[in-house]
C-alpha cells in the first residue's frame, strides 16, 4: 500500500503545469523557503530594535540582515518580474530586483543549442540554475558575466559546467522551477533543443 502512495505522490509532483501550446512562465515571488525566512527576518528586526540601547552593534547587524531580506522580498512580490519564460519566441531569463529590468535576456530558439539545469553548492544548501548553451559567436546576454576572468571565477564554483553556460545562467532563487514543465514547454516550442538536468 505504501508503494502505491509513493507512486501517486511522484506523479503529482511531476505533473505538467501548463496546457499544450501554453507558455511556461514563472515570476519572482514568495517560495516555500519564505515560510521560514520571512518570520525569522521579522523576529530579527524586532529583536534588534528592542536590543538597540543595550547592545547596539549586534542589534544593528540583526536589523540590517533582517531588514534587507524583507526589503528584497517585498520588491520581488511588488514588481512580479518574470524570472523565466519559455514560449514560441524563445527563452526569457529574468534578473532579480534590485537589478534593473534591462538585464533581462530574451534568447531566440535559433541561438539555443541546449538548456542545462545544474546546481551549485552554497554551504549546506544547493542553488539550482537554468543555463543556456548558445551557438558559437552569439553576443553576450544582458545581465551575464562578460569578462574572461569573471567567467573563470564563476566556473570555479561550478565544476563540470562550461564557463559560457555558467555565464548565461540564472539562479532559481526567489522563484519555483518545475523541471518537467520546463521540459514539456521546450519540447512543444523547440523539440530539437534538449533539456539536460544535472541537478
Amino acid at each position: 500500500m505504501a508503494q502505491d502512495t509513493t507512486s501517486i505522490h511522484v506523479r503529482r509532483r511531476d505533473r505538467i503545469r501548463i496546457a499544450p501550446g501554453e507558455a511556461y512562465q514563472v515570476r519572482f515571488g514568495l517560495t516555500r523557503r519564505d515560510l521560514l525566512l520571512l518570520p525569522v527576518s521579522v523576529v530579527s528586526v524586532v529583536v534588534g530594535v528592542a536590543a538597540w540601547h543595550d547592545i547596539p552593534v549586534p542589534a544593528g547587524i540583526a536589523i540590517v540582515f533582517g531588514g534587507v531580506y524583507l526589503l528584497v522580498r517585498l520588491l520581488h512580490v511588488v514588481t512580479r518580474r518574470v524570472a523565466l519564460r519559455v514560449d514560441a519566441a524563445g527563452v526569457t531569463l529574468g534578473v532579480t530586483p534590485p537589478w534593473p529590468a534591462s538585464h533581462t535576456a530574451v534568447v531566440p530558439w535559433e541561438d539555443i543549442k541546449e538548456i542545462l539545469v545544474w546546481t551549485q553548492d552554497a554551504g549546506r544548501a544547493k542553488v539550482t540554475y537554468v543555463g543556456l548553451r548558445r551557438r558559437p559567436g552569439s553576443p553576450p546576454l544582458p545581465g551575464s558575466a562578460r569578462s574572461g576572468w569573471l567567467k573563470r571565477l564563476n566556473s570555479a564554483f561550478a565544476p563540470g559546467v562550461s564557463p559560457d553556460v555558467v555565464a548565461d545562467s540564472r539562479p532559481a532563487t526567489f522563484w519555483p522551477l518545475h523541471v518537467p514543465t520546463l521540459r514539456a514547454a521546450v519540447h512543444q516550442f523547440a523539440p530539437t533543443v534538449p533539456v539536460t538536468d544535472q541537478s
